[in-house]
């Protein structure tokens, strides 16, 4: 499991795990807001037994799935029971204005991922910055991470944990790191970079700067 908050590169690091070989791109398969539609219809389930079970035909010698706390909330008393041999991977960014302020860009301008090759639509940037908004993502986002935390202790789980930024700089170092704990057949060599295009720009880090000075009460 990819245990994740949002804008911390599970979508980079899914991506290149299919690149290195693993044949199903892992998919927010709790995720009601539309990849589990899409996984219970491709799958023709009816049940949620049905539906956990499928992922055991699946070609992979290891099912690899992502969740964020939201999604995986429900689930979490059982998800061990659901899950026997859970392993743990656990996606974290610390610079967390930094992941917030991608939280809100994403929000208003509707553009969340860009591949290469993509057009993108222009982002004018001028007037749109909401601390309050942002200073609410913060507020959600270290929520999430210590209910993570929370269930990691009371489950005696201790994840592999990557950080944004290696994901960012080095993401065959990420799958490798991936490969030795959790002993997958993967080839890292073969991942070129994370297939996605980077969304930051000027705005970003002003608006990141700005969110920062406000979390230090510096003026």
């Amino acid at each position: 499991m990819l245990a994740m908050t949002p804008r911390t590169g599970s979508t980079f690091l899914c991506t290149a795990l299919r690149e290195a070989g693993q044949s199903v791109e892992p998919n927010e398969i709790f995720n009601p807001r539309g990849p589990a539609q899409v996984e219970r219809d491709r799958r023709h389930v009816c049940s949620f037994a049905e539906y956990i079970a499928s992922f055991a035909a699946d070609r992979d010698a290891t099912f690899i799935f992502k969740t964020g706390w939201y999604d995986a909330a429900p689930l979490v008393p059982a998800l061990t029971r659901i899950f026997p041999a859970l392993r743990v991977i656990y996606l974290d960014r610390q610079n967390i204005a930094a992941q917030a302020v991608s939280q809100f860009r994403a929000e208003v301008s509707g553009v969340w991922h860009a591949r290469p090759g993509q057009v993108q639509p222009e982002f004018d940037a001028t007037d749109k910055f909401d601390l309050a908004r942002i200073s609410q993502i913060v507020q959600t986002m270290e929520q999430e991470k210590r209910s993570w935390e929370g269930w990691f202790a009371a489950n005696r789980l201790t994840p592999l944990r990557l950080e944004y930024r290696l994901l960012e700089t080095d993401v065959r170092e990420a799958l490798r790191r991936i490969v030795s704990t959790m002993k997958l057949d993967l080839r890292p060599d073969l991942v070129a970079g994370t297939g996605m295009l980077k969304l930051a720009d000027t705005a970003s880090f002003d608006w990141t700067e700005r969110v920062q000075k406000h979390l230090f009460n510096l003026s």
